[in-house]
């Protein structure tokens, strides 16, 4: 039963990334992309930068991440999807709800 279960996943995923990139795969990578690349370009930033950086340089470095990360969901997006989708999650679902 599980076995079955693993092995359509598999041939799902197999039959998807040999597909033909759609426009829905596209547009969901530049999501994945952007949101993911925001998190890597700034924690990246924050926390293997050499000095401590202002609010504004943060900003544009955040900016051109998600540039950065759209232009490669846009151009690779399975691979962006598949790469970029742990950190796109970062903070998802963390709130307390109250």
């Amino acid at each position: 039963m599980i076995r079955r279960f693993f092995q359509r996943r598999t041939d799902d995923f197999k039959a998807w990334w040999h597909a033909p990139a759609t426009w829905k795969d596209r547009a969901l990578g530049a999501v994945v992309g952007g949101f993911g690349c925001f998190w890597i370009g700034v924690l990246g930033r924050l926390f293997l930068g050499s000095a401590p950086v202002s609010l504004v340089t943060l900003g544009w470095w955040a900016l051109g991440s998600v540039a950065a990360g759209v232009i490669l969901g846009l151009a690779f997006p399975k691979v962006t999807t598949c790469v970029c989708f742990p950190f796109s999650a970062i903070g998802v679902g963390s709130g307390s709800g109250t």
